[in-house]
């Protein structure tokens, strides 16, 4: 007898836990809407010289920051005849940002448009989500988005929401996939969301970082 009230408190404590755990799952689902299809991202420049010629001067590393207008460096352009003296043409800086990546090396060959860096502003990072078009129509622009961010375990960023794309992602795929054999099958479709972020809360965030979003409905 002993026994089987032991086995019957058991069960239920069981039955009890699992539809605590049940009703937590479903009240979580119907108030927010949660992906880890999401990445920290910032607007990247590729950043060139106008015109051909020789780089004779480099002033920024990977790492070093810049504001708009910071000559980043100089380009000593070829004359079109011998008699006529070499001129010069500064490589502005477009906006304020950080140089992400650069291959920029000293006295080497420059063609109009040819990246020599990449930079992006990283105090105006975002986070973009990409969420199932099925779960379009309960977003709208201002949800609040509770943010975990990989590399800081957690740190509750939060943020909301400006954008919401205009077009899948595969719409903008460059490869689109087709459909040789006649044979169709829906996949569900994603659409990227911009999520501007609240506060860095002191960390120090990169393009390309995983995130994990949860928005709310």
């Amino acid at each position: 007898m002993k026994k089987k009230v032991i086995l019957l408190t058991v069960l239920a404590v069981v039955l009890l836990g699992g539809g605590t755990a049940s009703a937590f799952y479903y009240y979580d689902i119907s108030k927010y809407i949660k992906t880890d299809d999401a990445k920290v991202q910032g607007d990247l420049r590729s950043i060139g010289s106008l015109a051909a010629g020789t780089l004779i001067e480099w002033n920024y590393r990977q790492g070093d920051s810049f504001k708009k207008g910071s000559v980043l460096g100089i380009v000593e352009t070829s004359p079109a005849h011998g008699n006529v003296a070499a001129t010069t043409s500064d490589i502005v800086a477009p906006d304020d940002g950080t140089v992400i990546e650069t291959s920029a090396v000293k006295d080497q060959t420059v063609a109009p448009g040819a990246p020599l860096a990449l930079s992006a502003d990283l105090n105006e990072l975002y986070v973009t989500a990409n969420l199932k078009e099925t779960e379009l129509t309960d977003i709208h622009i201002g949800s609040h988005v509770a943010i975990t961010i990989d590399a800081f375990p957690g740190t509750p960023f939060e943020g909301k929401i400006v954008q919401i794309g205009l077009g899948t992602n595969s719409t903008f795929s460059l490869l689109p996939t087709g459909n040789a054999s006649g044979n169709y099958t829906k996949v569900v479709q994603k659409v990227p969301v911009k999520i501007a972020l609240d506060n860095y809360l002191g960390k120090r965030l990169i393009p390309g970082l995983n995130a994990t979003v949860k928005i709310d409905r």
